[in-house]
């Protein structure tokens, strides 16, 4: 198959968010299995070969209200006069195929991130306008998900038929995340890293703090009883501005409980050490770091409007809670793990690494690929 994959940045090492590295593998597994893959970006970073190949979108010269909607008439400009027999979109534009929806649906990001007075932005209509006509059916053949969240919410609010959204999840790289092989590796790693070999460890990993609930996840930590704070350490890795934060732990009173780290290539080794990974997502399709967290072996306490959140047993291999402002249900779920004797803890990361047994890329791209062959049939 030759396959146009529409996606506003790319880069073949899958550096940046999680929607890049996606991005990235489907290229990487799509020409595994003998296809063609044209990036179709406005920027492209990595080398092209006989089987990746690049056509550019051109950017406006003067600024737009919208960026989204600024790319989707540029991107369907620049497929003008290309054939290809599937066009696969990971962002909003019409006509398409298949469009993968990867970032928030934004008629429901509005109820959660933003005032009721933000649908009088233009930019935002602008987006809910783009958004509603990529999800028509008379303009998107068939839609992917990546969670059961998000195709439930596309029927309720776009009325998409059923039968023409498909779930496909995300998979993971075993070669990059797996779990410490002992005891003796875990402290190793706390070690290495500068975590304490004591402590409770709570890992938050996020490259924006707001919307993943780094202000909730501190301020349910800071309500635990004062014993057990002493015996806690939230550690934070990513890239969002750190001062807002040291402040607002300082007025918490937990300075001393918080570790921040900055960004990190090394995430594996975080998950592998940490006890329990805090990521009280404000709304999100499905977390990746989720999905990696589970694979090394590394409980998670996650809500349910993160699509990821369906990786997690409610106390078998995590905790669950109904949206980020549940702060109370937060800290009895911290507290209830740090009473746990070993073994329970033990059975909880068994557990974790078992939901996240049948994620594979593979499997990902073979689920694609079974779609794509059964539109080229229709």
């Amino acid at each position: 198959m030759n396959i146009a994959l529409i996606r506003k940045r790319f880069n073949t090492a899958g550096l940046g968010g999680g929607a890049e590295k996606v991005a990235a593998r489907f290229a990487d597994e799509f020409i595994k299995r003998g296809h063609t893959v044209t990036v179709v970006s406005e920027s492209f970073s990595g080398n092209q070969t006989e089987s990746l190949h690049h056509l550019k979108v051109g950017k406006n010269i003067l600024p737009s209200v919208c960026g989204t909607s600024a790319f989707h008439a540029n991107a369907q400009k620049a497929l003008k006069g290309h054939e290809f027999d599937i066009v696969y979109s990971m962002c909003r534009t019409f006509p398409v195929d298949v469009f993968r929806v990867t970032e928030q649906l934004h008629a429901e990001w509005l109820k959660v991130g933003y005032s009721r007075f933000a649908r009088l932005n233009p930019r935002h209509r602008s987006i809910l306008s783009l958004e509603k006509k990529a999800l028509d059916s008379a303009n998107t053949r068939h839609v992917v998900t990546n969670s059961e969240l998000v195709k439930k919410q596309i029927i309720d609010i776009f009325k998409f038929p059923a039968e023409r959204i498909s779930v496909v999840r995300n998979g993971v790289d075993r070669d990059v995340f797996f779990p410490a092989s002992s005891e003796k590796e875990r402290f190793c790693l706390r070690e290495k890293l500068g975590l304490s070999r004591d402590k409770l460890v709570l890992l938050f990993a996020a490259a924006n703090f707001r919307i993943k609930g780094l202000g909730q996840a501190m301020k349910a930590c800071a309500a635990l009883p004062a014993e057990m704070k002493k015996n806690i350490q939230l550690v934070i890795v990513g890239g969002g501005k750190q001062e807002p934060y040291q402040r607002l732990a300082e007025e918490l009173g937990i300075s001393k409980n918080i570790a921040f780290m900055g960004k990190k290539n090394n995430m594996r080794d975080f998950y592998a050490c940490s006890d329990l990974l805090l990521y009280p997502s404000m709304y999100e399709p499905f977390a990746n770091v989720c999905l990696e967290a589970c694979a090394c072996a590394l409980p998670v306490l996650t809500t349910r409007l993160n699509g990821s959140s369906e990786l997690v047993a409610d106390r078998r291999n995590g905790f669950l809670l109904g949206d980020s402002s549940e702060i109370e249900k937060m800290t009895e779920a911290i507290a209830s793990f740090a009473s746990f004797p070993e073994k329970k803890r033990n059975e909880f990361r068994v557990a974790a690494l078992d939901a996240a047994s049948s994620y594979s890329w593979e499997k990902h791209a073979g689920g694609l690929e079974k779609i794509f062959r059964g539109l080229l049939r229709k």
